[in-house]
């Protein structure tokens, strides 16, 4: 029997879930990556347990976001933002951690003056 086959076979035993099961963030593999993870970053954040890294896209064109858990190695690139009014702007994270990553961004910048 396949995998797929005794994965509906237990859900028409009545097992169930107690919701969808989230997405973990696309795995991009180092040669397709925006993002050289071997440079320093601009600015590393920690935010409830989540690492977050900003860095200079490899044309240097865009800003990048990629995240870890806390205590782990591998980065996941997540999206690229826009820096604008001072404030990143970014779809893939909500509001709150967008401001968290600005302020680290301008504080960034201003120690590079």
């Amino acid at each position: 029997m396949s995998s797929s086959s005794q994965a509906d076979t237990r859900l028409e035993e009545g097992t169930t879930t107690s919701g969808p099961t989230p997405e973990p963030p696309e795995r991009v593999e180092a040669e397709d990556s925006p993002v050289n993870f071997d440079e320093p970053a601009v600015a590393e954040l920690e935010i409830d347990g989540t690492d977050y890294r900003l860095d200079s896209g490899r044309a240097g064109t865009a800003l990048c976001i990629s995240t870890r858990a806390s205590g782990t190695w591998d980065w996941s690139f997540r999206g690229e933002a826009r820096w604008q009014s001072n404030v990143l702007r970014c779809k893939a994270f909500d509001r709150e951690v967008l401001n968290q990553l600005s302020k680290a961004l301008a504080e960034a910048a201003a120690g590079t003056d």
